[in-house]
């Protein structure tokens, strides 16, 4: 997917007249929020496939129900091993995002968001270890269904990183919880 689709779809997604029910008088009504999401990875690398697992805290503020900004900051938490024997983590990773929201009924909302990310990986290869990463334009998409009117499960799925030979994505379920 092009940055110029992820742009349009969310450009769509915040000005679409899908539901004649929406409720504006709620549009300048902004509030802070918090999670944590449990993600399962998939590294790609010239070293092989892995699919360790990560952790991350996340915050933001939603300006009105259609948009937010949102910070992440993650650490992996399990390695795995490619087919050649080589060990692969998430060590670290950040990020800052645009998400666009649409509710599609009150309980539950898909989300899209486009940001940057810097990704750090590590390798061990036998005694020796390698740290190596990049930063990218992040996209994903996800869904959130809220348990009460503050307090939401989410899923979602994100492209971190793409770099030629270091391709990073991940599917995630977390929660998150509206002030």
């Amino acid at each position: 997917m092009t940055l110029r689709a992820i742009l349009l779809t969310i450009l769509m997604l915040l000005v679409s007249p899908v539901r004649a029910d929406w409720d504006f008088s709620a549009i300048n009504q902004g509030n802070w929020y918090l999670g944590a999401q449990f993600n399962y990875g998939q590294v790609d690398t010239q070293f092989g496939d892995a699919n360790p697992i990560a952790l991350h805290a996340l915050g933001g503020y939603q300006f009105n129900p259609y948009l937010a900004v949102e910070g992440r900051i993650g650490l992996g938490v399990s390695d795995d091993e490619t087919n050649e024997d080589i060990t692969i983590e998430i060590d670290s990773y950040y990020g800052l995002y645009l998400t666009g929201t649409l509710p599609l009924s009150d309980w539950v909302k898909v989300y899209v968001l486009l940001g940057a990310t810097d990704v750090n990986l590590e390798q061990d290869l036998d005694s020796r270890s390698d740290t190596f990463g990049s930063t990218d334009v992040t996209y994903g998409v996800g869904l959130s269904l809220l348990a009460t009117e503050r307090l939401a499960i989410t899923i979602e799925a994100v492209q971190w990183l793409d770099k030629g030979d270091i391709d990073v994505a991940g599917l995630g379920l977390g929660v998150r919880y509206d002030f």
